[in-house]
């Protein structure tokens, strides 16, 4: 699998040093280090930024770092910031450059503002960052809410961390920023871990020259390369005809293949959508859990024990096609076994979907999976 980074063109670094966040607040915790810790710059993307309690902190924060001389710049979605307008102006009126990644307009083109930027990333002096599933808010802070989302997240140091400032630099000039200078420190020493290292470590962006092919290029070639086991933890799974015949197929060649998916959904229309492909799936051999209680919002996967896929990207067709997604491949079995663990304690509260049972369900139920499936290109 080493070899996909070289095949799709994807940065591929050796000899960095990674820290797994297994919870939104963990990752919070993170994100909030990293903004504290900041001597020269703070740059971040961020989908959903909640005007709540856990917004208005890391506002604040960030409003610290700027009034300290910290070069704090950041991309929004102005979609998913939609509800924040008043908390994000008191930053632009701080003068932090706050760009709003593709505003939503009646005058604009449909085309463009269906087109979001899904990415959850924070950069501190061009020496640590975080790269996470969940979004700035109290649905993602089990410390302040019980009923927070699962997501998971990594801190890392080293090489790959130049490579996610210059991908910043490529969203920031999309998003209609002009020219600037990165501030960078002379050393990383703001998180203290602790670390797993050396790690290898590949970026899989959408915002590079294959733009949203390189999410699921890359997916799919890891698919085709397994050998014993794919354990997939994903939120918004709406896997298209080329993505279920590949699960099925590893299957078919003796691959244990896992999927792990929420049973309660913040949006049903979507789960209702990924639920028309069980059938075909589960008929192949492919296991399907659904997790009970706290919504599962993760974004990951572990493949053959060896490599764990940690990042923005939803296994459905807007990740694949319309948004901007920002995914790792971490080559390294200590974190892949992590990564197991925490997956292994989402099935503990999962209920595993038995094809029998399934396929007994009430006609009504099936026709309308089917018919929200019809809909997967505009979720």
């Amino acid at each position: 699998m080493m070899r996909s980074g070289h095949r799709l063109g994807l940065p591929l670094r050796d000899d960095n040093a990674l820290s797994l966040l297994g919870s939104g607040s963990a990752i919070l915790a993170a994100t909030k280090a990293l903004i504290r810790g900041a001597r020269h710059s703070i740059y971040f993307e961020m989908y959903i930024w909640a005007d709540d309690a856990v917004g208005r902190e890391i506002a604040a924060l960030l409003l610290d770092a700027k009034i300290r001389g910290v070069d704090v710049r950041g991309i929004v979605d102005d979609l998913g910031t939609w509800g924040s307008a008043a908390m994000l102006s008191t930053l632009d009126k701080a003068g932090i450059p706050l760009l709003r990644f593709h505003p939503v307009a009646p005058w604009r083109r449909f085309r463009i503002m269906n087109r979001r930027n899904h990415r959850k990333l924070l950069i501190s002096d061009g020496q640590e960052a975080v790269v996470e599933s969940a979004n700035w808010g109290l649905d993602y802070d089990e410390n302040a809410n019980p009923n927070a989302f699962l997501d998971e997240g990594v801190v890392l140091r080293g090489p790959i961390v130049k490579d996610l400032g210059e991908d910043f630099d490529k969203v920031w000039r999309r998003a209609g920023g002009g020219a600037f200078d990165r501030r960078c420190g002379a050393e990383a020493d703001i998180w203290q871990g602790p670390w797993i290292e050396p790690v290898t470590v590949q970026l899989v962006t959408s915002a590079g020259r294959r733009g949203t092919r390189a999410i699921r290029q890359h997916l799919r070639l890891l698919i085709s390369q397994v050998q014993q086991e794919i354990l997939i933890a994903n939120a918004y799974f709406v896997p298209g005809v080329r993505l279920s015949r590949l699960l099925c197929r590893a299957v078919k060649r003796g691959v244990a293949v896992q999927i792990l998916v929420p049973g309660h959904s913040d949006r049903g229309f979507v789960q209702a959508a990924g639920r028309a492909s069980y059938k075909k799936l589960l008929e192949s051999g492919v296991r399907i859990f659904e997790r009970q209680g706290r919504m599962l919002h993760s974004k990951a996967g572990v493949f053959d024990g060896g490599l764990a896929l940690i990042g923005s990207g939803n296994l459905d067709p807007r990740s694949f096609r319309l948004n901007l997604e920002l995914n790792l491949a971490i080559h390294h079995p200590g974190v892949a076994a992590e990564l197991r663990r925490i997956f292994e304690s989402y099935r503990t509260g999962s209920v595993e979907i038995q094809i029998q049972a399934w396929a007994q369900r009430p006609w009504w139920r099936r026709a309308y999976e089917q018919f929200a499936y019809q809909f997967r290109w505009l979720l």
